[in-house]
Parts: structure tokens; sequence; C-alpha cells
């Protein structure tokens, strides 16, 4: 696992503990918050037109540690790309897509390339390509999920695969226990994005938080798809429990919508005006999650991604403490089992 981790290690990781990339909740603070603890800080993809300040401003905070950038394939776009390789950004994850000529000019660039995937199929393909790491996410998974099966049904697998390069795993990681389970699958690493959602330096609404920390369980649903029709796993809230079926599917006629508004995608931002339209009793939902600035109001209409074992996190942390639990697990000296988060 050493020998996986030593690329990591040169370009001045401390910790395989990675913060998931979540549009809108995960700004410069948060990715600072994290790398600076010595763990994979990510900046959440945004409109390109805010982009290289949001870049600029996390390297800054930064202060020489290095930084992961989120690039979420259906929403990257050439200015995305430029600015990461101008601006000599260390570190860039890919997921919800198969980009091989992407891939390879990010590699050759010199930023350390993640994909995240959600299959064997994928992972091979990444791998082909000449990823530096993968990111196995199982479908436990808070926000959009990828695979269909549980982390533990394909992780192993994906690693046996992988031979030298490191195999993070993503779906359920919130302690010390969590992270050893998936050391011990073989895991170099982990990642998560519930458990930072809940952190003070998070950009999620105050409403947000707590229902998170309130929450017993989720919902994988495809209702807060307009603009990008994929499953996402949240928080029940008002306008899920009155749209959403039994199994939490939106309703056929809606999802054919959403399918069309995906073509607005090229041309329109990527926050539309029509969020803060939003109502319970209106069925056109945005991806867009709660953050600050939005009215607390939109806990009932909008996603609160959240991950399936959400019962288990119970308070709001600073993101270095979380850090430091998540890395425990990778102590080759040994460490204090995880406590409950």
């Amino acid at each position: 696992m050493e020998d996986k981790l030593s690329g990591l290690r040169r370009i001045g990781v401390s910790y395989p503990v990675m913060q998931a990339g979540m549009p809108g909740i995960a700004g410069p603070e948060l990715a600072a918050a994290v790398s600076l603890a010595g763990g994979i800080g990510t900046l959440g993809i945004m409109d390109a037109s805010e982009w290289g300040m949001a870049l600029a401003l996390t390297t800054r905070l930064c202060r020489g540690r290095p930084f992961n950038v989120n690039l979420l394939l259906p929403f990257t776009r050439p200015r995305h790309i430029e600015q990461v390789i101008a601006q000599g950004v260390t570190m860039a994850t890919l997921f919800w897509g198969r980009d091989a000529a992407l891939i390879r000019r990010l590699t050759s660039a010199g930023v350390y390339t993640f994909q995240q995937v959600g299959s064997i199929d994928e992972a091979r393909f990444a791998l082909d390509a000449g990823v530096n790491a993968l990111i196995v996410q199982g479908s436990e998974a808070g926000g959009h999920v990828r695979g269909h099966r549980p982390l533990k049904a394909i992780l192993s697998t994906v690693v046996a695969l992988s031979g030298d390069i490191p195999v993070f795993a993503a779906g359920g990681m919130y302690t010390t226990d969590d992270a050893r389970r998936a050391r011990e699958m073989g895991a170099s690493g982990v990642s998560t994005g519930t458990r930072f959602v809940a952190t003070n330096e998070s950009s999620a609404h105050d409403a947000y938080k707590r229902a998170l920390v309130e929450a017993d369980d989720t919902v994988l649903t495809t209702l807060f798809g307009m603009n990008w029709d994929a499953p996402h796993r949240v928080l029940p809230n008002e306008a899920t429990r009155r749209w959403c079926d039994a199994q939490g599917q939106a309703p056929a006629w809606l999802r054919s919508l959403y399918k069309l508004t995906g073509m607005t995608r090229r041309f329109l931002p990527m926050k539309a005006s029509l969020t803060h339209w939003q109502r319970p009793a209106w069925p056109l939902f945005t991806g867009a999650a709660l953050e600050v600035g939005m009215p607390a109001r939109m806990a009932g209409c909008t996603a609160l991604y959240a991950g399936a074992e959400v019962s288990r996190i119970r308070s709001v942390m600073p993101a270095a403490e979380v850090v430091r639990e998540l890395a425990a697990a990778f102590d080759q000296r040994g460490s204090r089992a995880g406590q409950a988060a």
C-alpha cells in the first residue's frame, strides 16, 4: 500500500483521505481546511465563469498544500480544463462519464488524475486510459450514484484488477472503523462527501446540516433531475414525499421532461435562476443542493444529498477532525478504534 501511495506523497498529500467535490457545498474554504489537515481537499465544479477565481482563491487558502478539483463530466467545459492546467492544480477527479482523451491530457500536464467508478467495467476503462488512481463508489453513497452494487461487493475485485494503482473507497466512510474495513478489503484510501457536508467549513445551509445530523434514512431517487437525469441519494423531504413512489422514483412523465432539459446543459449556467423558484408543489427540481444564502424553506424542495448510513452521523465537526478520524485507519503504528461520528 505504501508503494501505491508514493505518487500522492510526492505531491504533498499526507493522508489518503479525500473530501468529495460536491458542487455548491465543497467551496474553497472546505477544500482548504481538508488539505491543510493533510488530506485531499476538493473544490466542487461550478459554472465556468466562476471557476478561475475559485481555483485562485483555493490555491491561496491552501498555502502551498495540494488540492483536488471535481470535474463532473456532464458539466465540464474546455474552460474548466484550461484553467486547471494553467493554474497548476495538482489533482483532479473525473466522474460520471468516460473520456480517455481527457485523462491523457490531464496526466500529460502533470495533474494527478482520479476517476470515480461504479462498476468493474468502468474501472477497466479508466485503467486502460492511464488514470493515476481510482475511487470505487458503492451504491450506498450519497449524491449521484453511479453503481448498482454495495461497496463491499466490488471493492476487492477492483483492487485486484488495479495492480499498483491506488484505489479509494467511497460510500459510508464516516469513522476510523469504516476506513479500517475498507483498508482490509485492499483500499489505499477513502473518500467521503456526507461526513464533510456536516462540517463547520462546508457551504451547506445550516438547515441542511441540521437535517443531516437528525436523519435516520435516505431515498435513492430521480426527482432532482432537471438538467441531469441521473439517480441520486438524498434525505427524504416534502418534495420526495409528495412526488416519489414507494421505490423513490419520480413520475415517468417528469423523467421524460428531465431528459429533454438535459440538452440545455451546453448553454445554460450551472446555477439556473429556477432554483429559487422551486416549491414542493411544483414538480420541477434541479440538482442544486441547499447552500448558505438560500432561504431555509428550501430544505423542503432541494436535494439534501446524503449516504445511506446517514443515521451514524450525529454532529457537525471541524473538517480537520474528520480527516484525523479517517486517517487513523491508515496509521501504520495502529490507532484507537473509531468512535461514532
